[in-house]
Order: C-alpha cells, then structure tokens, then sequence
C-alpha cells in the first residue's frame, strides 16, 4: 500500500515567483508562506528577467514565524543582466546569491527550439509582449566560433568557484553542457546541476544524465514537465531516468509559479506523491527532495 508523502524539509531548488513579465502565481512573499507554511525547509527563487537578491530579502522576511525556513536567491544569465556577465554574477553572489544559472529563454539552444527568444510554444501566460519593434535580443551560447568555451564564460565559472556557489545548466544545449563540465571540473567546482535535463531544451537523454552524474554533477527533475500544460516527460520515464541516474544525484523540483501549475508546495507533494505511486520508496524521495537539494546549496 502507497504511503502518503511528505515533503517536511524538502527544499524546491526551482520556483518562479512575481512581479515578473510573464505571469506567476504568487510573489515571493506569498511562495514563501505557501511553502513554510506545508513544512519545507526552504526555496530557491529563480527570475528569467533579473537577479533574485531583493526578491528573496523581502520574502525571507515575510516568513518570521518560520525560523528554519530558508530562502535562497539566483541569478539567470539572459537579457536583463546583460547575458553571460561575469560582473552580473559577482554581484549577484557577493550580496549572498547561491545558484547561477546559464542562459535560459534567451538562449540560442532555446531560441532554436521554439523559434525565439522568451517564446515557450504560443503560452498566454509566458509571453514577452514587448513594445516597440527592437532589435532581437538573446541567442547567448558558452561557446565560441570553435566549439570552444567562452572567455565570459570561463569567468563565470571560476567565479561561482570563488563563491562556492552552484552553476546550472539552465536552457543551453547538450554540447555546451559537457563544455562547462570539462572546463568546471578541471578548475575544482564543487557544485553543479543540469536543470530539467528531460525538458526539451536540452533533452541530453538517459545515457548523458547517468555519465553526467558519475561526475558527480546533480540532475535535477522538474515537476512541470509532468503536468498537464507541458508534459513533455510522463512520469513513468522520469522514474526510470531517475534509477538510471541512481538516488545519489538526482534531485526533484517543482519549476513551478506559472498560473496552469499548483502553488509550489503543492506541485512538489504531488510529484513526489506520484513518483512513489510509480514505485520510489519515501527513502529515496526524500534523498531527491531534502538531503541531495542540501548537499548541492551546501546546507546539509
């Protein structure tokens, strides 16, 4: 018989929060009574459009009565600060940042996927809208000309290295993925996670998620991608990637705030929920949810 989970600790390394040019469920103040309030131990806040730093100051002191909840802030290296900007990213972790994640909706991966830059496949809820008939913007990659990383993004890493922060992978493509692991691991990062590796951007497949994470990099499973409006993975394939990957290094999220999803804790307890339906024991849920996002932010 099915036990009910709980995500008590659980730490969604994964939520969108308002005010925002798409539409979100809640701001971060309301996110995090949302998710203190069901029992998790914390929340990273993740902007397509600018840092986190004051959104997570302002919504850590929303939750007084919840001591050992903690929220943690990022940094997403699209348009609004300025793309792969090793000064974005230094500002961001010296005021307390802890994930950096590489380029998302403007990246060229995602660009070549759905068509443009801030485009998710024709959503009312995530699209730009902008005024004005400028130039495109986005189509930011790690690499050069010659396949080769970056200068900026040689410098990101090796700040998120000085910080012991944590760099995702975000929406950038399989090549670039394995670039950044090559170059992050011979400089000594500690913490890496490729985010929603099967999302279709960058969709690497099971046999680069399980060699990813006998590197010791972290595969982190997205609840969104299970749900209704962009089940994209059902979750029966998303149970067998995460035993291929084993229990060690795979973390699930929810990448919810987006209006179609449940209020975060709730998507999260409902994946989980589902994932133990499916066959995954409490003890291996709550590795994925609690222990694996502690390790990664480096608050075990």
């Amino acid at each position: 018989m099915a036990e009910k989970i709980s995500i008590d600790g659980f730490i969604d390394i994964h939520i969108h929060t308002a005010p925002a040019p798409f539409t979100r469920i809640g701001d971060t103040a309301q996110v995090a009574k949302w998710c203190a309030e069901a029992g998790m131990g914390g929340a990273v806040i993740k902007s397509h459009f600018e840092s986190t730093v004051s959104k997570v100051h302002h919504g850590q002191e929303a939750v007084p009565d919840y001591p050992g909840f903690k929220l943690f802030a990022g940094v997403a290296l699209n348009r609004g600060v300025g793309g792969i900007n090793p000064g974005a990213v230094e500002i961001a972790l010296h005021q307390g940042a802890k994930m950096v994640w590489l380029p998302t909706f403007d990246s060229c991966a995602h660009i070549n996927f759905y068509g443009g830059a801030g485009k998710y496949g024709g959503f009312k809820s995530m699209s730009l809208g902008f005024r004005g008939g400028y130039s495109a913007r986005g189509n930011y990659t790690v690499l050069d000309e010659g396949k080769r990383l970056t200068a900026e993004a040689k410098e990101v890493i090796d700040i998120i290295i000085e910080y012991d922060a944590v760099l995702s992978t975000a929406h950038v493509s399989k090549e670039e993925i394995y670039a950044v692991a090559e170059y992050a691991q011979q400089k000594g990062l500690k913490r890496m996670c490729v985010t929603h590796p099967e999302a279709p951007v960058p969709d690497i497949g099971v046999d680069a998620m399980v060699e990813l994470s006998r590197q010791g990099i972290y595969m982190e499973f997205c609840a969104v991608n299970c749900f209704p409006m962009t089940h994209t993975y059902p979750l029966d394939r998303m149970k067998e990637a995460m035993e291929a990957v084993g229990p060690d290094y795979a973390i699930i999220s929810s990448d919810s705030g987006q209006p179609w999803m449940p209020k975060p804790p709730e998507a999260l307890r409902t994946y989980a929920q589902g994932l133990h339906e499916k066959g995954l024991s409490p003890a291996v849920i709550r590795r994925m949810g609690k222990d694996n996002p502690e390790r990664l932010l480096g608050v075990a």
